[in-house]
């Protein structure tokens, strides 16, 4: 999987222990894993002007609807990343759990994406050096 793959995960385990349909961006390869950015349609007090939301707790990525091809105002969270192990990713795709989008995002949109992940203050700085890393490889 490529860096801007975006996920559909029909069953995503959320913290609280209930499962629900996600949308996901992967921002790095992490070994034979992922690192991956969850995303949101709940505007609860983010801003919706496009972009790096530097300022909103918790850091946001900003994609009006159509802005790509999502279809409705999408938010990108940024105070977390999580592993998504490959081998579970490979069962959940081949079961049709989890659908990888046929258009990843532009090289342009999530080279922005990662820049404003990096001003992050509560991404663990072991993965900071991953998504810095990948970064400067794009």
């Amino acid at each position: 999987m490529n860096c801007g793959t975006v996920l559909f995960d029909k069953k995503y385990q959320f913290p609280n222990g209930t499962t629900g349909e996600k949308l996901a961006i992967v921002l790095s390869e992490f070994g034979v894993n992922y690192l991956v950015a969850k995303t949101t349609s709940q505007q609860h007090s983010k801003r919706r002007i496009p972009g790096c939301q530097i300022k909103d707790k918790p850091l946001n990525y900003f994609l009006p609807k159509h802005s790509c091809w999502f279809d409705i105002d999408t938010w990108v969270e940024l105070d977390e990343v999580y592993e998504l192990d490959s081998t579970i990713h490979t069962y959940k795709r081949q079961d049709g759990t989890t659908i990888e989008h046929k258009d990843a995002l532009k090289m342009d949109l999530i080279k922005d994406i990662l820049d404003c992940a990096l001003q992050s203050e509560d991404i663990e700085e072991f993965y900071l050096e991953i998504l810095r890393t990948t970064r400067a490889k794009l």
